[in-house]
């Protein structure tokens, strides 16, 4: 949506308006509404069409119409308590119908015999006859032919919302300012901002809100492509750190790579020598490693903080919990054993104590690499050198974040940036969450790894289920049982981790190892049951999602995943990454007794297909964007208008108008460009941008 330059009226508080009470504007709060700025962002999610009356004789049973008549009768008012209705007739040349409204007994006023009104509501039988039920009345003169139907929340209308936003649009003080260039506007067809915005609110014609709706879905898009791609831009002017791999780098390197109980793969290598290429560059690195699970990202990321630490420069990996950071400090150090570099861990349960000590060690230069969770991020953690930075699952830390990770503005450059991501992103939404980056894939899977054969199965098939983990247990397999909630909820039916780890441990199998993980228990204790499982001495672990993402254990063959249908697609495919990490044949089974068309769709998906992005686009089909990640995703915009899946098309259109101003103004320095990296700035700078842009 556009930019609004007026006076101050525009970031004037709502209770400016006619009819916004500071009672009514608490209530526009919980709508994200509170200047009359956001209030014009307010979209209409659908609109009441009164374009179009047709003969009461032509009205659908079932449907909602609308009609031009008149009372043929005094409107009859009936009480019962607190119920109230009232009966007339209504009639046109066509044709009579019987009309009712419930509790609205000040029609009785209003409804003459023989004024004529329109009409708009719902046809239903009653008996042989039919009956109009609780229609809308306007007089016949209204010239507004498409009401706005706003979202609402409890205690307001949308008669009040509707009156304010038509206030707003006919202040004198209100001018509406572009956001997209002439050129990008003509080369999209796209209407004016003054139209748009105004035609979105009160349309004439259904082509109105047709024309209204492309144009601000398209500037959504077009700016933050365009913004995120001046970030980009933006780098080329910033000094990074030179790290080249060639003799007794590329030695060690070598050495390393052979050194590995295993062969890499294509991707691997091509991933990696496309890392190398970025540190030789003169400007800052920022790289997207986006590889399915169990493709080996986290080796490539190892080898690039050892050229980082051979070329006289220290790296941070940030993992999103405490567990995924230990196993990657554990791997790290495994990798590297015998390399000299210097390996620490930083989470929130370090002692302050030792955290103090591991901060000044850093400082000094004394750490090559450090590991750690968001603990990372603490203004105390200050490096001497630091020249790569490295976040797993990226998707949960969001643009932002990454930034503050970089925001070395005391430093002569800036870290070069690799970003991992083991959940395969739509490109749709990758346009938009990783704009900013370059993107390598990784596809190939190491040699030996078997698919995991995936199957659904409901509560009647679980004693088929508990003979097939006994098996897989008695052959010195392991287990894992993946539940949705820890404790048991009176609120919905689900298998809890509590629950169900009493019931494996002393009803089914008091005769294995059963251990409990979830996100409620201390750090320390995490650590000892990760321990114990890594170490063959649990199993079957009974966990909720902690252990989605990075949990690298090759002895497990067996998933099961209770209430499958409470968990997203691509969810589902990284807890099914849980298990197939060796030459093992392994299996998933979905346990859900839903009988949801869409859920078994879903779970459907998954047993048909391997392929992580196959199974992104199809929850981002079934799903939408804003539930992808099945967790408030930090880096994605909150679009009023825009639909990035079905708006697909329309995203392409922007991406290319966004590659076409480039080319030809590349850091967006012309005056009538201007308005573009403005605009970016001032919608979601506090999300996306950072200072400078």
């Amino acid at each position: 949506m556009s930019e609004f330059k007026t006076s101050s009226f525009i970031n004037e508080s709502v209770t400016i308006l006619p009819g916004i009470s500071t009672t009514r504007a608490r209530l526009l709060k919980k709508l994200d509404v509170e200047t009359v700025r956001d209030l014009l962002w307010l979209i209409p999610r659908t609109y009441a069409d009164w374009s179009t009356p047709v003969p009461i004789s032509r009205l659908q049973e079932g449907e909602i119409g609308v009609i031009r008549a008149a009372p043929t009768t005094v409107p009859s008012l009936r009480r019962r308590g607190k119920l109230s209705w009232i009966r007339s007739r209504l009639a046109d040349h066509s044709g009579t119908i019987n009309t009712i409204w419930f509790n609205q007994p000040w029609l009785s006023e209003i409804l003459l015999r023989g004024k004529t009104f329109l009409f708009r509501g719902k046809v239903e039988a009653k008996g042989t006859h039919r009956q109009f039920m609780n229609p809308d009345i306007r007089d016949d003169d209204n010239p507004i032919p498409f009401e706005p139907i706003y979202p609402l929340t409890e205690g307001l209308t949308v008669s009040v919302i509707r009156k304010a936003v038509a206030a707003a649009l006919e202040d004198p003080c209100l001018q509406i300012e572009e956001s997209l260039p002439a050129s990008v506007r003509a080369s999209g067809c796209l209407s004016t901002a003054e139209f748009a915005l105004r035609r979105i609110h009160f349309p004439e014609s259904q082509k109105d809100i047709e024309i209204a709706r492309r144009r601000l879905a398209f500037e959504e898009l077009f700016l933050v492509l365009a913004g995120l791609r001046a970030l980009k831009a933006g780098r080329a002017r910033v000094k990074s750190p030179l790290m080249i791999c060639d003799g007794k780098c590329n030695e060690r390197l070598k050495e390393t790579i052979e050194a590995l109980p295993f062969v890499l793969t294509s991707s691997q290598k091509d991933a990696l020598r496309d890392i190398l290429n970025d540190f030789e560059r003169k400007f800052p690195a920022n790289r997207l490693l986006e590889g399915d699970v169990g493709s080996g990202k986290t080796v490539v990321a190892v080898l690039a903080m050892a050229v980082a630490c051979w070329n006289g420069y220290q790296s941070v990996l940030m993992a999103p919990t405490s567990i995924l950071a230990q196993q990657h400090a554990d791997t790290v150090d495994s990798l590297l054993k015998g390399s000299g570099i210097k390996i620490a861990l930083l989470t929130g349960s370090v002692p302050p104590a030792k955290r103090r000590h591991l901060q000044e060690e850093l400082a000094g230069g004394g750490i090559d690499i450090l590991i750690g969770t968001h603990a990372v991020l603490n203004e105390n953690v200050v490096f001497k050198r630091l020249g790569l930075c490295v976040t797993d699952e990226q998707h949960r830390f969001g643009v932002s974040q990454r930034l503050r990770l970089t925001d070395t503005e005391s430093s002569l450059f800036e870290p070069h940036v690799l970003v991992m991501s083991a959940t395969p992103i739509p490109r749709t939404l990758a346009l938009i969450l990783y704009g900013d980056l370059d993107l390598s894939v990784m596809k190939d899977m190491p040699k030996g790894r078997q698919a995991v054969k995936t199957y659904t199965a409901r509560e009647k098939d679980r004693p088929r289920v508990e003979r097939l983990i006994r098996r897989e247990v008695d052959a010195t397999h392991q287990v894992f049982v993946v539940c949705p909630s820890i404790d048991v909820s009176d609120d919905t039916p689900l298998r809890s981790a509590e629950e169900t780890y009493q019931r494996l441990s002393r009803d089914v199998f008091p005769d294995y190892a059963v251990g409990l993980m979830h996100g409620r228990l201390k750090s320390s204790e995490k650590k000892a049951v990760m321990k114990a499982f890594s170490e063959g001495k649990i199993d079957i672990l009974v966990s909720t999602t902690v252990i989605e993402v990075g949990i690298d254990q090759p002895r497990v063959t067996l998933l099961i995943v209770e209430n499958a249908e409470r968990f997203g697609l691509s969810q589902l495919h990284q807890l099914r990454g849980r298990v197939g990490r060796s030459s093992l044949p392994s299996f998933c089974i979905l346990m859900s007794d839903s009988d949801d068309p869409l859920v078994r769709r879903r779970l459907r998906a998954l047993c048909k297909s391997q392929d992580g992005f196959e199974i992104a686009e199809e929850d981002l089909l079934l799903r939408g964007p804003g539930d992808f990640f099945g967790v408030e995703q930090h880096g994605l915009p909150n679009f009023k208008v825009a639909n990035l899946y079905e708006d697909a098309a329309l995203l392409r259109e922007a991406s290319k108008a966004c590659e076409e101003l480039f080319s030809e103004d590349p850091l967006l320095s012309s005056s009538k460009n201007a308005c573009v990296i403005r605009s970016f700035r001032e919608r979601y700078g506090e999300r996306l941008a950072r200072p400078g842009i």
